[in-house]
């Protein structure tokens, strides 16, 4: 699997929610099925299940900070999320090679 920007697949914002990116799957879906573009539909795919997972999503958001960003509202999201998210210490942790 390729190492695709899992945000530029989907085509989607990314402050995107939970909603929107399911929407914009299931747009892309419809519009690459399986059968017809098996190797889109597998990138599409690997987006959608890197950006539902919350803990996969807080990684692509920690190492995907383009140069022209500041880390401050990356940090504050992740913050955010993180309070959201109720992801025990232990895998916070071991994510920032500390557990």
């Amino acid at each position: 699997m390729s190492m695709d920007d899992p945000i530029e697949v989907l085509g989607v914002a990314t402050d995107a929610g939970e909603e929107e990116i399911r929407r914009r799957y299931l747009e892309l879906v419809r519009q690459f099925p399986p059968d017809r573009d098996p190797e889109r539909f597998a990138r599409i795919r690997h987006a959608y299940d890197q950006l539902r997972d919350p803990v996969a999503r807080l990684q692509q958001k920690l190492f995907s900070v383009r140069s022209n960003e500041t880390l401050d509202p990356v940090i504050r999201d992740v913050k955010s999320r993180l309070r959201s998210a109720r992801i025990p210490t232990q895998t916070l942790l071991s994510l920032a090679g500390q557990g």
